[in-house]
């Protein structure tokens, strides 16, 4: 009777507490640091992993809505052999909001502009969705910058028409940033099962921080401008590329080989089980996707 009388109270102060958890937003993970620097005319904010002086530099762009920190648990799989800067873009984080007088290719110029500021020597640069374009362009149009590429689900092939995430309108994006982090976290821990607690944490956070172009937020930023072909773009490329994709039937994955086909240094890989966000999705394959176009560098 004991033993019954004392299950329930620990099982609602378990309950409880993982309600905390999920209510309070994440800080910094232990060992990490972040901080700012002012280039191509704007306050960017970053993130760093615990220091790894020595080893190779890497650069993380993230995904549009998310910030830096929403590289976390990968991060942590890799910061053992590597030194690793995780920046948020304009409009994202803690970096300064987009303005109208922005130019196209403001996000490429951004993170080049970060690059020279922190006298990073040929980072590896790894890209997720519209870091991924971020982290192409750079690494077309600055051939000497990179050591290497590393991109995340970038778009391929052009979508069918009506594919694709929902586009938010302005007033959807703002109800982000009013909404409780423990919601956030619920509603990402339902809609998104594979991820890891913190994903969802870093995911919610990103979304109580996010001010970029909300009137332009159905369409692509003015800051990432003009979409060009994507084998055009990789064409361009001097440095090895890694392109890893979301798992996809056997004649889509046809296509995306299909854009880089003739190309030696680009490689795509299509994560199983993975869906956009397949460092979330499935971490450790993505892992074993990248471990053995790392060693090579």
């Amino acid at each position: 009777m004991l033993i019954r009388k004392l299950a329930l109270p620990i099982i609602l102060i378990a309950a409880l507490s993982g309600l905390a958890i999920a209510a309070t937003p994440p800080g910094i993970p232990d060992g990490w640091s972040d901080g700012y620097v002012y280039a191509n005319g704007i306050r960017i904010h970053y993130y760093r992993a615990t220091p790894a002086p020595g080893k190779p530099v890497m650069v993380m762009a993230h995904g549009g809505s998310d910030i830096g920190l929403c590289w976390t648990t990968l991060t942590r799989e890799l910061e053992a052999n590597y030194d690793i800067y995780m920046v948020d873009a304009r409009g994202h984080g803690l970096t300064d909001p987009p303005t109208a007088a922005d130019k196209p290719g403001a996000a490429v110029e951004d993170l080049v502009g970060f690059i020279r500021k922190m006298n990073l020597e040929k980072p590896i640069l790894m890209g997720h969705s519209m870091g991924s374009g971020t982290a192409m362009r750079l690494a077309a149009t600055h051939k000497d910058l990179a050591r290497a590429a590393i991109l995340l689900d970038p778009g391929l092939v052009p979508r069918p028409a009506g594919s694709g995430p929902p586009r938010r309108t302005p007033d959807e994006m703002v109800e982000w940033n009013n909404t409780p982090p423990g919601e956030l976290v619920a509603q990402c821990r339902k809609q998104t099962p594979l991820w890891d607690i913190v994903d969802c944490q870093y995911w919610a956070l990103s979304k109580k921080q996010y001010h970029g172009n909300y009137a332009t937020s159905s369409g692509r930023p003015p800051s990432m401008g003009r979409r060009s072909s994507t084998a055009e773009t990789l064409s361009q490329i001097t440095v090895p590329v890694l392109i890893l994709k979301a798992d996809a039937p056997p004649e889509a994955r046809k296509a995306n080989e299909e854009v880089v086909k003739g190309m030696k240094h680009v490689k795509v890989v299509h994560i199983d089980g993975a869906g956009h966000n397949l460092h979330h999705d499935q971490r450790q394959r993505t892992m074993a996707a990248l471990k053995p176009f790392l060693d090579k560098l």
